[in-house]
């Protein structure tokens, strides 16, 4: 059955898409779900993290029903996400017999005083046995996901993350992480330029580093830094592609809005009237 829940919070909505992009930030968040090995898209095997080359969406995860204070309960199953389908944030799961299921969708939308979040979850068992063991229902375990789990990281940690991140002066929200060979990292750069609106992608490999300035989805100023070698322009593309090794390339979004609210108030603040 489908449960659904929204909630408004004093966030932005790119930290909100950028914590629900995390699969093991949700599995922890979730509470029930361990992640215990990811899909590694080269190998087309079940790997643990450590020996994960490139990493899919799919994965191998141990779902645990119950508490400390009563029988834990367990089933070998499978979790897949994040998927982007139709403005949502999708994850979805299984146990390996197919008799549990779940799915959950997120839409994160910009409210006046920060961000808007509609929770769909649907849960189903296909046999009265899960229900005895879990104690619940599927409506009450969706529920039991969503207000026990999902709604109190929200409120409680994740608002209280974003304004220590405010205080401190730090506007930049991590997006999309792609590690590798820096020569392949390039060839996604317009990949990590379309995950932001307005921000920056950032490449670093061993001797090497690179940024991309983005605004409304578009590349800015480049800059890359080799040794003493300073590098601008379209050239660093083309340097990028020629080098090697391992790198990792990240690309930020900069909430603007609150850039700007900040940047004005301050500048009134200093602002001194003079009459005659």
């Amino acid at each position: 059955m489908l449960e659904t829940y929204e909630i408004e919070l004093k966030t932005s909505k790119s930290v909100i898409r950028t914590a629900l992009m995390d699969p093991f930030l949700f599995s922890g968040v979730m509470g029930h779900v361990n992640i215990l090995q990811i899909l590694d898209k080269r190998s087309a095997e079940y790997v643990a993290p450590g020996k994960l080359s490139e990493p899919g969406v799919d994965y191998r995860v141990l779902y645990v029903f119950g508490t400390p204070d009563t029988k834990l309960h367990t089933v070998l199953g499978y979790m897949k996400g994040p998927e982007l389908e139709g403005g949502s944030v999708l994850y979805s799961g299984k146990s390996d017999d197919h008799k549990f299921e779940w799915k959950a969708h997120f839409y994160v939308d910009d409210a006046p005083a920060g961000s808007k979040i509609r929770i769909g979850l649907e849960v189903n068992y296909k046999t009265s046995t899960l229900d005895r063991l879990i104690g619940k229902s599927p409506f009450e375990l969706a529920q039991h996901f969503i207000q026990d789990h999902i709604i109190p990281y929200l409120k409680l940690y994740l608002s209280k993350e974003w304004q220590m991140s405010q205080d401190q002066g730090i506007f930049a929200n991590e997006v999309m992480r792609i590690e590798g060979d820096i020569a392949e990292l390039t060839t996604k750069v317009r990949q990590l330029i379309e995950s932001i609106n307005s921000g920056f992608i950032v490449i670093k490999g061993k001797n090497i580093r690179a940024s991309i300035q983005v605004l409304n989805k578009r590349p800015g100023l480049m800059k890359m830094i080799k040794g003493n070698q300073i590098i601008t322009g379209n050239d660093v593309l083309a340097n990028l592609i020629l080098e090697s090794g391992e790198a990792v390339a990240i690309a930020y979004d900069i909430d603007m809005q609150r850039i700007l609210d900040m940047t004005s108030e301050q500048i009134s603040r200093t602002i001194e009237i003079t009459g005659k």
